[in-house]
């Protein structure tokens, strides 16, 4: 038989028929699925915070031309504060939601591994994540643009590839992190405190471990973030790899875990 990866597989094994649901097939089902957990009512007040409040906020609190406020607005509470937290939000319950509502046998007697389950899942999520963080910087800009800030449309794409680059970074940790508990924000905060905020700014080679000294470095490739924060950019090649080499560590652990932890019939599967 032939089959596309838009189409269900199907063959002879052992006198049986097994059915395998193509790529393609199951990204619309798992993504229509992840759209509507996107904009459930109780995540809607998170997605108005990273969309709209921010760039809102410094619109009202900053002056016309005032650049130094402003970049704190994006830089250090929207890029390395609210984004990962809302990230460690939405790919944290990435699988953790379908434990804690009983959901997840369904999902895993569906005719498709555990280890490509979580994949999809996470690319579904990721997908909109992405969408979500580009609007919200584009308002960002707008905002800065109405109040006169300088040099923005030279930031922009700076801005924009390390927040592409920790937003898939941050998403797989977080997606890990549901794996392991379902206490996945305490840990998460926890991390962020002591990884992010503490070993990130120590000036030696284990600050590689945070995502954010990585950012850092991508963003002081801008002269304004270099002026403003003297960050060096040194390396900027080298972080990519990292933010990168990290987000596939993470979904290569978090697959390892989801493919052989079993979560029914036990603390994981209490509300």
């Amino acid at each position: 038989m032939n089959s596309t990866g838009s189409t269900a597989n199907a063959e002879v094994a052992g006198g049986g028929l097994r059915i395998e649901p193509g790529v393609i097939k199951a990204f619309r089902g798992l993504f229509r699925i992840s759209f509507k957990s996107q904009f459930a009512v109780r995540r809607l007040p998170m997605v108005v915070l990273l969309a709209f409040l921010i760039p809102v906020l410094a619109w009202f609190t900053v002056g016309t031309g005032r650049q130094v406020p402003f970049f704190h607005w994006m830089v250090d509470v929207y890029l390395l504060l609210l984004l990962p937290l809302y990230c460690l939000s939405v790919c944290g319950a990435l699988i953790r939601d379908e434990i804690q509502s009983d959901t997840l046998g369904f999902l895993t007697t569906r005719p498709l591994t555990r280890v490509r389950l979580f994949l999809i899942q996470f690319v579904c999520q990721i997908v909109l994540l992405e969408l979500i963080a580009l609007g919200s910087a584009v308002l960002l800009m707008v905002s800065g643009g109405l109040r006169a800030i300088p040099d923005l449309v030279a930031l922009a794409p700076v801005f924009l590839v390390a927040q592409g680059l920790g937003v898939l970074a941050y998403g797989a940790l977080s997606s890990l992190l549901g794996l392991l508990t379902q206490r996945y924000m305490v840990l998460g905060i926890v991390y962020g405190f002591v990884v992010e905020f503490g070993i990130g700014r120590i000036p030696t080679n284990i600050n590689n471990l945070s995502v954010s000294r990585h950012l850092r470095t991508l963003l002081a490739n801008n002269e304004t973030i270099l002026d403003l924060y003297r960050w060096s950019p040194e390396g900027t090649l080298f972080s990519m790899a990292i933010l990168g080499a990290a987000t596939a560590g993470f979904l290569v652990l978090g697959a390892v875990v989801f493919k052989f932890r079993e979560y029914h019939a036990s603390d994981d599967m209490q509300k």
